[in-house]
């Protein structure tokens, strides 16, 4: 089986798993109503995501992980575990019909950019890669010297010259679907893995017991899907064994460690965290003790599921934004400084040094409730649709949601384009993965700003991680033939 990387989901397929999740539904006592509004979502989802021009384009992206990881994955439990699909919900026909009527926006803005869509986009123009290899090599040797700079750096103010060098840290993962990539085309889809891909995964994992990040523990798994995804490549029974045992221990022992660790760490240093971990990974059963014994006490504050339900508690966005939909009705909308905000952190700092930088999702927090009164700090996630809502009830679902997303997905056309033609738009696509489910619509309008970070990768693609790539490992004089893309190829070797 070839690894999907979808560009198009067919309405047909589409059609009948919404009405067999509406069956189930109906037969677990959902409100019918409810479930006509899921039956819909998902339809529109498909012709959305379709329009956007799927998961090669950052709007089809967007769309994918907004819907998938806000709800469809969500409902889909429910359906598995027998529960109704509106239960453990504050408002739950409320939170339905802003989730529908904000993928109609969505399909909206996706319809009106599939009309105005250039042939190419501007950072494939005028920076066209030269050699994936170099790319690869030069993001990985690049990727790491930021993170060691990281690790030894103090901290940095806004806009200083150094952060630069500090954000470059996110070529790891960008290396690492390169690095999936240039191995499946230069193998001829006999290998996805390199000793060399290895260390990267390794290295990344590692970050993850010292940093306690759930997304660092994910991102190498997740990265070598996308690369391999892209690549066609197709999956042999070791793949499968590799992936079960991965799935096993993440599940075992990564969340609770991470989920514990983050809870009881504090600021202390990088050798004193280190000590910490290893005090921790020694006693993995009284971790995974404490962690569950934590996820039942917090689960009686949102949930979703009837009991906790590990991972799959922390992909879905449906409870909590319930929570803000309820509170908007009850209290009164919040107005809409996020979303201007959300637009003013778009102009560069060189330009505006003091400008604004939206940080509402510890106020929303306090509205609903679920922060103690002292907490100035934890910031909450929610969908785009549910703070639509919040700042302004349906207006802003459907007239300022929209207008947005029209903009947003416009940006995201004109200037980045296709991750077929350039791989530095896979930036863009690791980036919808968290801002689609937990951005709102500040975190959606600084997409546009994100184009410039595209730019830059694809101009250090073609002049500099080469060069760094042929000091450190220069490439040889036969190079292997290359297995390609569909159409447009992402550039040749």
């Amino acid at each position: 089986m070839r690894i999907p990387y979808p560009e198009r989901i067919s309405y047909t397929g589409a059609l009948c798993f919404a009405m067999v999740l509406l069956v189930l539904q109906l037969a677990e006592h959902t409100q019918f109503e409810f479930a006509i509004c899921c039956f819909a979502y998902i339809l529109v989802t498909t012709a959305a995501f379709n329009f956007a021009g799927g998961m090669y384009r950052p709007a089809g992206s967007f769309i994918f992980f907004n819907s998938v990881l806000g709800l469809i994955l969500a409902l889909m439990m429910k359906a598995f575990l027998g529960e109704p699909a509106d239960s453990n919900l504050a408002a739950p026909l409320r939170i339905i019909e802003v989730y529908l009527l904000g993928m109609v926006s969505m399909l909206i803005a996706a319809f009106i950019e599939s009309r105005f869509r250039p042939r190419r986009g501007l950072a494939s123009t005028i920076f066209p890669l030269v050699t994936l290899r170099g790319a690869y090599i030069g993001a990985a040797i690049l990727g790491l010297a930021a993170n060691f700079f990281w690790l030894s750096s103090p901290e940095l103010a806004a806009g200083s010259i150094f952060t630069a060098l500090h954000n470059t840290d996110a070529l790891v993962p960008f290396a690492m679907i390169l690095g999936v990539i240039y191995t499946v085309r230069s193998t001829n889809g006999r290998q996805s893995v390199t000793p060399m891909l290895a260390c990267l995964f390794i290295f990344e994992n590692l970050e993850s017991l010292i940093y306690f990040s759930k997304q660092a523990l994910f991102t190498p798994i997740f990265c070598w899907f996308l690369g391999a995804g892209l690549a066609r490549y197709k999956l042999k029974p070791i793949n499968y064994a590799v992936l079960a045992l991965v799935g096993i221990i993440f599940m075992t022992y990564g969340i609770p460690y991470v989920a514990v660790g983050k809870a009881r760490a504090k600021p202390l240093g990088l050798l004193p965290t280190i000590n910490f971990v290893a005090g921790m990974l020694m006693n993995m059963d009284k971790v995974r003790a404490e962690y569950k014994l934590g996820a039942t006490e917090q689960y009686n504050k949102v949930n979703y599921f009837n009991q906790p339900e590990g991972i799959f508690d922390r992909l879905e966005m449906i409870s909590i934004d319930s929570l803000l939909v309820d509170n908007a009705d009850r209290e009164g909308y919040f107005g809409f400084e996020p979303t201007i905000e959300g637009w003013e952190n778009n102009i560069p700092h060189m330009i505006w040094a003091n400008k604004p930088v939206p940080y509402f999702g510890n106020p929303y927090a306090h509205r609903i409730g679920i922060l103690a009164d002292e907490d100035d700090t934890t910031g909450i996630s929610f969908t785009a649709s549910a703070d639509a809502y919040f700042q302004g009830g349906f207006f802003g679902v459907i007239i300022v949601e929209t207008f947005c997303f029209t903009l947003i997905f416009l940006a995201l056309s004109f200037i980045v384009g296709d991750v077929r033609e350039h791989p530095a738009v896979l930036v863009l696509i690791l980036i919808t993965g968290h801002t689609g489910p937990e951005g709102a619509i500040p975190g959606a309008c600084i997409l546009v700003l994100q184009t410039v970070t595209v730019i830059g990768v694809a101009f250090i693609c073609r002049y500099l991680l080469p060069l760094i790539a042929d000091i450190f490992q220069p490439e040889p004089l036969a190079v292997a033939p290359m297995v390609r893309l569909p159409r447009p190829a992402m550039a040749a070797d």
